[in-house]
């Protein structure tokens, strides 16, 4: 059974074959401005495996150099509502960080990215962090 998303003004609809079992929080600034919060969540995706709908051509894309890599990356979000939809950074060559809030249901995190970023009064629990 495939995996069915959208942004907020569902303009764009995003597919995966099925859900992944696990995501990945990042600290990043950028996701943390681009989804206005302390992290976001993330499902690293084949790229061939995501279908993108987008029938109104809302898709647009920001591209931005990455301070810590320095690489070029870019951000594709809707520009009717501004929801972020996915990334591509060359430091992962055919996959994409799609946004897990595109889905009903979100898999729980495996892994954090750019922890050094992270706020310290976020905890644990908020992350899915587990404990040694």
């Amino acid at each position: 059974m495939s995996y069915q998303g959208h942004c907020n003004c569902e303009s764009i609809r995003v597919t995966l074959p099925q859900q992944p079992p696990t995501s990945v929080v990042c600290h990043c600034d950028c996701c943390k401005r681009a989804g206005g919060g302390a992290f976001s969540i993330n499902y690293l995706v084949n790229e061939n495996e995501l279908t993108v709908d987008d029938p109104n051509a809302t898709l647009k894309i920001y591209v931005y150099k990455n301070s810590f890599s320095g690489n070029t990356v870019k951000r594709h979000f809707c520009s009717s509502c501004g929801s972020p939809v996915f990334t591509e950074s060359p430091n992962v060559p055919g996959k994409v960080f799609l946004k897990a809030a595109l889905f009903d249901r979100v898999s729980p995190p495996a892994d954090e990215v750019f922890v050094n970023k992270k706020y310290q009064w976020v905890t644990l629990e908020q992350t899915g962090e587990k404990q040694a």
